[in-house]
């Protein structure tokens, strides 16, 4: 049973990270909306996009050239694929941070050794960190829409909004995911690389599968949680809440297979 002793132990020690990741991704985003802010930068950028192949937009977030055309399609297509790698860099560290670190300090030796279960450890880190990225993605926000009320005219901020918080899902998928390597794996190091790969995998994926036509390029795009993340649809007004909640789904099946397996091995071992 939860008592909030990790969870507020998780916040207290670690919630500095919502003002460096936040501000850092905010900074990002006022320099795009800046950008995009000048309409001679956005068309000059959009015939650069032009000559080049589809795989390019695919990198920036966008399968059609149109996106680039308009000031808040350029800010959700450059600016939520940069964020969304950013994020996925967090979403690493946080999956650590929840077991593999504390177990190789020996903090988890102590900590479980107070009357707390390891389901409600697992459980009160896990929401603990899963905070701290809300935090992060909503100051990361605050300071884009904020900038884009300094800098822009008749600019669609709701899209911009919802954009920024779709990649929340993703997020939290890859610090889960993180986190079941990190329990089932003895070593550390390896824990980080298929992580990492994990990340990696799915970015190329999302390219490949975006600019290629054919069974075997829908699959690597609908296998990529980054397909999920981009705000392309929202700007169009075709987005569909399903891709999200599919996202929010598989990353709690992660985390009860991580409590399981958690619960069933030894620690410090």
């Amino acid at each position: 049973m939860m008592n909030g002793v990790v969870l507020g132990y998780t916040i207290r020690t670690s919630w500095k990270q919502i003002l460096y990741w936040g501000i850092g991704l905010g900074i990002l985003g006022f320099y795009i909306v800046f950008i995009a802010s000048d309409e001679g930068i956005v068309q000059g950028y959009a015939n650069l996009f032009e000559s080049m192949p589809p795989a390019m937009l695919e990198a920036f977030g966008a399968s059609d050239l149109e996106m680039f055309r308009t000031t808040e399609g350029w800010i959700v297509s450059v600016f939520v694929s940069e964020a969304a790698i950013f994020l996925s860099a967090f979403g690493v560290l946080a999956g650590l941070n929840i077991t593999a670190n504390d177990e190789r300090s020996g903090v988890m030796d102590v900590i479980l050794s107070l009357p707390i279960s390891r389901r409600a450890y697992l459980l009160e880190r896990w929401l603990g960190y899963a905070l701290i990225g809300l935090g992060i993605m909503l100051l990361c926000a605050a300071i884009t829409l904020f900038s884009v009320a300094m800098l822009t005219a008749d600019t669609e901020a709701d899209k911009i909004l919802v954009s920024i918080m779709n990649i929340y899902p993703g997020t939290l998928l890859v610090m889960t995911v993180t986190c079941l390597l990190a329990t089932i794996l003895r070593r550390r190091s390896v824990a980080i690389g298929l992580a990492a790969a994990f990340v990696v995998g799915s970015y190329v994926f999302s390219i490949v599968g975006g600019s290629a036509s054919g069974f075997v390029a829908d699959l690597m795009e609908q296998i990529s949680y980054f397909s999920y993340t981009h705000g392309e649809e929202i700007v169009l007004g075709t987005y569909d809440p399903v891709s999200a909640a599919t996202l929010i789904v598989v990353a709690l099946i992660g985390f009860a297979l991580s409590i399981r397996m958690f619960e069933s091995r030894d620690v410090g071992l």
